[in-house]
Parts: C-alpha cells; sequence; structure tokens
C-alpha cells in the first residue's frame, strides 16, 4: 500500500513538471541537441541514413519477390513500410536500453525530469522514421493506393506506436541498469522480429497456429498491418486493428511507466 502511494505521488509530482512551459522548452532544446550530434542534422547525414535501408529493401525484394511477392500489388512499397517499423523498434528501443545508464549524472545531479531524458533520445529515431513514413507516401501517390483522408489515421497509429516503443525502451533502461547482459540478450532477441513480423510474407500465407501467434503475440504486427492499410488500402483499415494498435500502446507505456516511477532511483543507485 505505501508503495502504491509513493508512486502515485511520484506521478503527479511528475504531471505537474512535464506540464510547465519551461519543461516543454528545455525538451526542445535537448531534442535539438541530440538531433545536432547525431548524423540526421544535415543532408547528407540524412542520406547516409537512408542507405541501409535501401539495401535491405534491395536485398529482400531480390531474395524475396519471387516467393512472397506474388499476387502483392506494389511489393516493394509492401517490403519498405514493414522494414522501416521493424527497424524503427529495433534501433529506438537498442538506443533507449542505455538513456539512464549514459545520462546517469544528469538524472541525478539536475531537476530535468528524466522523462525529457528518455523523449529526446528516441526524437534521434523519430526523425528519421518520419522521413522514411514521407517517402513511403511518395511512393503510395505514384502507385495511386493512397487516399488522403487516410491521413487522419497516422495521428492514433504513429502515437500508439510510440507509445509501445517508449514503453518498451522504458523497460529495458532499467533492466540495463541491474543486468548489463540485457544489451547482447536484446540485440539477439529485438533482430528476430525481421522474421516473426511479417515484413516480406503475409500472415495469411501462414498456417492457422503461426497466423493466431503472429497476429497475437507479436506487438508490431498490428502496427504493420495498420501503416499498409493507410499505403496500400486507401486507408481501409480494420476497426479491431486500430483498436488493438491503441490499446498495447496504451497498456505497454502506462505499465511500464508506472514501474519505472517505482524504480528509476534503485535503477540510478545500481548503474
Amino acid at each position: 500500500m505505501a508503495t502504491k502511494k509513493v508512486v502515485s505521488a511520484r506521478f503527479a509530482s511528475r504531471c505537474k513538471r512535464l506540464t510547465r512551459p519551461l519543461n516543454r522548452t528545455i525538451l526542445l532544446e535537448l531534442v535539438r541537441a541530440n538531433i545536432k550530434a547525431s548524423d540526421y542534422h544535415s543532408f547528407l547525414g540524412g542520406l547516409w541514413s537512408l542507405i541501409g535501408t535501401t539495401v535491405m529493401l534491395v536485398s529482400f525484394y531480390y531474395v524475396f519477390s519471387k516467393h512472397f511477392g506474388r499476387g502483392i500489388a506494389g511489393y516493394p512499397l509492401y517490403l519498405l513500410s514493414g522494414i522501416i517499423l521493424v527497424n524503427f523498434f529495433i534501433t529506438a528501443t537498442s538506443y533507449l536500453l542505455k538513456v539512464l545508464s549514459f545520462n546517469r549524472d544528469i538524472a541525478l545531479n539536475s531537476t530535468i525530469p528524466r522523462e525529457n531524458l528518455v523523449l529526446a533520445t528516441i526524437s534521434i529515431n523519430a526523425w528519421k522514421f518520419a522521413i522514411e513514413l514521407a517517402i513511403c507516401t511518395m511512393i503510395s501517390v505514384i502507385y495511386g493506393f493512397y487516399a488522403w483522408r487516410s491521413a487522419l489515421l497516422f495521428i492514433p497509429i504513429l502515437l500508439s506506436f510510440l507509445a509501445l516503443v517508449l514503453g518498451v525502451g522504458l523497460a529495458l533502461s532499467l533492466s540495463f541498469c541491474f543486468a548489463r547482459d540485457v544489451e547482447h540478450v536484446w540485440a539477439i532477441f529485438s533482430r528476430l522480429f525481421l522474421f516473426v513480423t511479417p515484413v516480406f510474407y503475409t500472415v495469411e500465407s501462414m498456417s492457422p497456429t503461426m497466423r493466431l501467434l503472429i497476429s497475437y503475440l507479436n506487438p508490431l504486427t498490428p502496427y504493420l498491418k495498420a501503416l499498409r492499410a493507410i499505403f496500400m488500402k486507401g486507408g481501409m483499415l480494420e476497426v479491431s486493428v486500430l483498436l488493438h494498435c491503441v490499446f498495447m500502446g496504451t497498456a505497454t507505456l502506462g505499465a511500464s511507466y508506472l514501474i519505472f516511477l517505482r524504480w528509476e532511483g534503485e535503477a540510478l543507485d545500481r548503474t
């Protein structure tokens, strides 16, 4: 009971601090600093960052198009949407995994809310993800798939997906402070998402058992379905998929944030 009261008090206090105008200014400056320190602050840096995605797209298309791409109109766009979504999840969570450890001195010796450090860290990958989504939109328009009304779906889908990534990242950042092996385990485990997520194949091509596992045990599948509905089906998204995305993101972030508030002090002491 005492622990619940402590977490509730911390939650109320953080909400007040995070909604202050001064905190928004601090967050904006942290985001700018992170982007300037990354490769994405220049045109050439952004271009180089897209080369890996392009190479992966070409490789996947060459290897899988004849077998898995049959009957899928716009298969390059089908591949690209899957690649950028999975890559963003893997890269962003890997960055967030070390956010408390790398920023320990700032977290302990300043009044900056620790949530700002998390949000500033994910901004680097979110900027690249936004560019890749814009490219997908242009390709969708070229194919004639895109319907402008589907742009309204971007808001709930992207916000819930960012919530999922932040939730997983917060949980990993706490775990890393207590056990450094988490980094190596996650590096291996996260790469499996390229194959257990329907990036180059369709869910319908799987057996009934695998279809259920991929659809309901893989948190990335509903978001990929939603993105492809936006880019390739003119926004014809099933309500059940939309609700799945919103619930998954909200529940993951909510649970992880409460755990974060409870254990952040002990985690920083241990790192």
